[in-house]
């Protein structure tokens, strides 16, 4: 990736970081996920943001992808997408057996962080018996 979209995306970061000063500024208070104000969420996600790209930056090393990866990460896509239509198909079930009660933060964040596993596992797998 060369230097001008590394330019963009801490741009951008720096647009995300001043729109959550301004709007902790304003005082608008909305509690938003598990964060106090959107304006405070917009800091943190502009911060990591650029922490992420500075890490990209740093650690920008040549990986040779051949076609064998390639068919290995599109079958953990594959496995991780019906593991996703599955689980959803659990809850369903389940929510109808009882209730579920649970903050949609925590959901989505349990939710995000499974994906990832189940993605991370597979490939794994995958890696090893391929």
């Amino acid at each position: 990736m060369n230097k001008k979209n590394y330019l963009w995306r801490y741009v951008f970061a720096v647009v995300l970081i001043l729109a959550g000063l301004i709007l902790s500024y304003l005082n608008i208070r909305k509690a938003f996920l598990v964060f106090s104000s959107l304006g405070s969420w917009l800091i943190y996600i502009g911060f990591i943001m650029l922490a992420v790209i500075t890490l990209q930056l740093i650690s920008n090393k040549k990986r040779l992808v051949d076609e064998r990866m390639q068919f290995i990460a599109t079958k953990a896509a594959r496995i991780t997408f019906i593991g996703i239509i599955l689980f959803s198909f659990i809850i369903i079930i389940l929510d109808g057996i009882k209730s579920i009660n649970i903050a949609y933060s925590y959901f989505m964040s349990y939710l995000i962080c499974g994906i990832l596993l189940l993605y991370l596992i597979s490939y794994k797998i995958l890696l090893r018996f391929n």
